[in-house]
């Protein structure tokens, strides 16, 4: 199996139909019968990353999502898990959210350093982390964790093509202090 972490973008929302005004009341809804409207990987951004993956790596996807914890995000991971399922494009393992991720805020963004080196440390097989999707800084933290993780950092264009970024020489010692004093140092060393 080849392991894939993703952030979760809004995709799935709108290849669903889905408003986002409606995104709160749905988040905590049963979900049984979108997976019937569930359209072709090619239309949720996670599931294009995960089968262009798979393609490259020779094996099945296992993909695992990090979220914000805004109610269109949760919503989206959801569906992108059900989706994934549902269409054969990757095996779901689930999602984590991120509590109050923001620009600026420290706590936040150790946490996602935090959750994205203790999955990928669990992950068995080839690991890659992709920046294609979600919130943009959010991806920026994933390819942090990904290259202190040894991981695999990659991009995936529209036409499905992986590029790998070249690895990048980062230990927790090298962030700034405003992060490490947030970062729980055994879960990255």
């Amino acid at each position: 199996m080849t392991y894939l972490l993703s952030a979760v973008g809004l995709s799935a929302l709108r290849a669903l139909g889905i408003p986002r005004s409606d995104a709160a009341k749905l988040a905590s809804s049963r979900l049984d019968g979108y997976a019937e409207r569930c359209p072709g990987p090619g239309r949720i951004a996670e599931l294009h990353v995960a089968r262009a993956v798979a393609a490259k790596a020779g094996a099945p996807v296992e993909l695992e999502l990090v979220a914000t914890d805004t109610p269109e995000a949760l919503l989206a991971a959801r569906l992108v898990l059900l989706c994934a399922k549902a269409t054969g494009a990757a095996a779901p393992l689930g999602y984590v959210a991120v509590k109050r991720f923001a620009p600026g805020s420290y706590e936040a963004a150790a946490q996602l350093l935090r959750v994205a080196l203790d999955r990928l440390a669990r992950a068995k097989g080839d690991r890659y982390v992709s920046i294609t999707t979600g919130f943009n800084l959010m991806a920026v933290y994933l390819a942090l964790a990904g290259w202190m993780a040894g991981a695999k950092v990659v991009y995936v264009d529209e036409a499905g093509g992986v590029h790998e970024l070249p690895q990048v020489a980062i230990t927790p010692d090298s962030l700034p202090p405003q992060y490490r004093q947030y970062l729980n140092r055994s879960s990255i060393s």
